[in-house]
């Protein structure tokens, strides 16, 4: 008896990747409620160490050197706030047979497949700046999953409702 031939190279612990053209993207308005949210946040951060150093309370040598004089350290908000822009291009959705891709990330893409089947309930959430833009976050929560929580932020409203509807009559069907 012979053994089986080898698979080939290319086939073992292959890992199909989908092309970048069959995801799904979030609406770019996404961009500018980032944009929002960091510069806010930028906002608050320089507001608050703007009184504490006006009662005295960040008079040290770091403090002075780091914070108050030009330094390094002022990168750090520019490059936080355009971080939101990148992080844009990493987010994508394909509804597939069998289950939701859902990929994000900057640096490093991470993949995750919702399996139909296993979705228990499909939510819709919108903030105050999100509805002023039409946009809502689809969250996909799913039974007995490491990742029991799978959100897609910047869906334009009509589209998330349309992909909750159907996630949940999917997740019916092969439930069954």
């Amino acid at each position: 008896m012979s053994p089986e031939p080898a698979a080939p190279e290319s086939e073992v612990g292959a890992v199909e990747t989908p092309a970048e053209e069959s995801f799904e993207r979030p609406s770019p308005l996404v961009c500018f409620l980032w944009l929002a949210g960091r510069i806010a946040f930028w906002g608050v951060v320089g507001t608050g160490l703007a009184i504490a150093h006006g009662f005295g309370l960040l008079r040290s040598e770091a403090w002075q050197a780091w914070v108050f004089t030009p330094s390094p350290a002022w990168l750090i908000p520019p490059v936080h706030i355009v971080f939101s822009l990148a992080s844009y291009r990493g987010w994508g959705y394909r509804l597939r047979a069998h289950d939701l891709l859902v990929r994000h990330g900057v640096f490093s893409h991470e993949f995750v497949a919702v399996p139909l089947a296993r979705v228990q309930q499909v939510d819709i959430s919108s903030g105050p700046l999100e509805r002023l833009l039409d946009l809502a976050t689809l969250v996909v929560h799913t039974a007995g999953t490491r990742a029991a929580r799978t959100r897609i932020p910047g869906l334009p409203r009509d589209r998330a409702a349309a992909l909750r509807d159907e996630l949940s009559r999917h997740g019916d069907e092969l439930a069954e």
